[in-house]
């Protein structure tokens, strides 16, 4: 993901919404507008967008799951060379399941296309930190 080292953001970018569904589409939109400024390509951005999309689905279809929804906070900031973005809730964390399913490619989908996972799980709650080297010459989408 090349970035443009004349476009820097003014701040971090942080959302805090109810886990729902009808809020994703807010969450997606406000990121992408955060990292255009900073110079990443139209393919990063699409990628940055589709695996934080994907961990706030999560969160909303786990994390509160036979509880009222609770809230997701995203956070993004340029550190250095990469991009990096906190995805959090206060939920549950629900192991994947050990029985086949067409279910839980959320997280390999993730590592495909991010630098780097780590995921940090706690009574009071679970945090999904992607990585994004903004700084590697972009030869297409991971997504492609």
């Amino acid at each position: 993901m090349a970035l443009d080292a004349d476009r820097r953001p003014s701040e971090s970018f942080c959302i805090e919404v109810v886990a729902t569904a009808e809020r994703l589409a807010e969450i997606r939109h406000r990121l992408a507008t955060w990292l255009e400024p900073i110079g990443v390509s139209h393919t990063g951005i699409a990628d940055i967008v589709l695996v934080v999309n994907e961990a706030c689905t999560n969160c909303i279809e786990h994390a509160y799951r036979g509880l009222d929804p609770g809230l997701i906070r995203v956070e993004a900031n340029q550190d250095g060379e990469q991009i990096v973005v906190d995805i959090a809730d206060h939920g549950v964390w629900q192991p994947p399941g050990s029985q086949p399913s067409t279910r839980g490619r959320g997280l390999p989908i993730m590592r495909a296309v991010s630098d780097g996972v780590d995921l940090k799980s706690s009574p009071e709650g679970t945090t999904v930190r992607m990585r994004f080297d903004a700084g590697r010459q972009e030869c297409g989408s991971r997504t492609t």
